[in-house]
């Protein structure tokens, strides 16, 4: 096994999206040990528009919260995944 050391940050944003509505996204922020960094970017599941900016945001930060779990305990961060309890 390899062990990976660096700081992970999960970056909740909102956008608009159409005449009305919002797009929750989260940011993936990797920095290695060593310096270098890793980024991505991807909406919120099930990728909707919320009504307000605010919806928006707390979906976002529920999501990132929960992918950072996810990954912290191991599960595979994909669309199918179901958290172990």
């Amino acid at each position: 096994m390899n062990k990976i050391s660096g700081d992970v940050e999960i970056v909740p944003r909102v956008t608009p999206a159409g005449v009305r509505g919002w797009e929750a996204r989260i940011d993936v922020v990797f920095r290695s040990a060593e310096g270098q960094s890793l980024t991505g970017s991807q909406p919120v599941r099930p990728g909707c528009t919320f009504g307000s900016p605010r919806e928006a945001m707390d979906a976002a930060l529920l999501h990132g919260q929960r992918l950072l779990r996810e990954w912290v305990i191991g599960v595979a961060p994909n669309p199918g995944a179901k958290a172990a309890t």
